[in-house]
């Protein structure tokens, strides 16, 4: 029997339309062995009965569990992994997309390469649907390993782990919000596990005008997070390779290039790829 696969949403103050979206692209996944905990914290109640009517409206899939809680993002990200009874813990945003068939692909992968940790490749997407370029980070664990200082090397939306895992290393660490899945991935690996991406396009992520990398008001604050996750890696999980402790020096310059800088770094070095056609979903 396929095993269990626990997909989880933390959700607040969602886009309707995109919400909706999310959840029907996980509710008819090719994969059907899965439980879904959206995980949602209340903001108003107009928006919490829109909400409860597109949950009402799935209702009859037992699969979907609707849970309310009020605390932070990262905190209801380790209540989802402690309610869960799957093998197999997967993220989802309540404004991304997956391919029908990324459970299905990203499971046989996982397992035939003995991964405890896979992401994939990305489409980015307009917050109007317009797919605006692609996300190709390294995808094998020694490339990951040897990029990861530099920056998250697996987009967190995209990704799926190995319950026994966590279980070991231990789940999100909610004082690095913004960076708890970049400091997950730093632990694993140095605990000895191995951290990968599938090279195919699994995932549609929004990128919002208020995204947090862009234009909220938390980029300094998110910089901070990466640089603690950083240090910590350093100081508690033996990455002291020169490149490593190069790219740590590296990082409190970030605190000083806007947003808007960074985007256009990244695109222009990094793994970003700008799609100069532009499409729709």
């Amino acid at each position: 029997m396929d095993e269990l696969i626990s997909v989880i949403m933390p959700v607040w103050k969602p886009n309707l339309e995109q919400f909706n979206l999310a959840v029907n692209s996980i509710l008819s996944q090719s994969y059907s062995n899965i439980e879904f905990l959206i995980i949602y914290k209340k903001s108003n109640k107009i928006l919490d009965v829109k909400i409860n009517e597109i949950i009402n409206k799935n209702k009859n899939d037992q699969r979907l569990k609707f849970i309310i809680n009020n605390e932070g993002f990262v905190e209801r990200l380790n209540l989802g992994i402690k309610l869960s009874k799957g093998s197999i813990i997967a993220r989802m945003d309540a404004d991304d997309i997956s391919i029908k068939n990324r459970f299905e692909e990203q499971i046989k992968y996982l397992r035939k390469n003995n991964y405890s940790i896979l992401g994939s490749w990305v489409y980015s997407i307009s917050t109007y649907g317009d797919v605006i370029g692609t996300i190709e980070p390294p995808f094998e664990p020694n490339q990951i390993r040897n990029k990861i200082m530099w920056h998250s090397t697996i987009s967190h939306s995209s990704m799926i782990m190995e319950k026994k895992m966590l279980d070991h290393i231990g789940g999100y660490d909610p004082k690095l919000m913004g960076a708890e899945d970049y400091e997950l991935y730093l632990r694993a690996i140095s605990k000895g596990y191995k951290v990968a991406n599938i090279p195919k396009y699994l995932i549609y992520i929004r990128e919002q005008e208020t995204s947090m990398m862009r234009e909220s008001k938390n980029w300094k604050k998110l910089r901070r997070s990466y640089f603690h996750a950083k240090t910590k890696a350093i100081s508690k999980y033996g990455f002291r390779k020169i490149p490593d402790l190069f790219f740590w020096l590296l990082t409190p310059i970030t605190f000083v290039i806007n947003p808007k800088m960074a985007y256009f770094i990244k695109k222009t070095i990094g793994w970003y790829k700008i799609n100069k056609k532009i499409e729709k979903i």
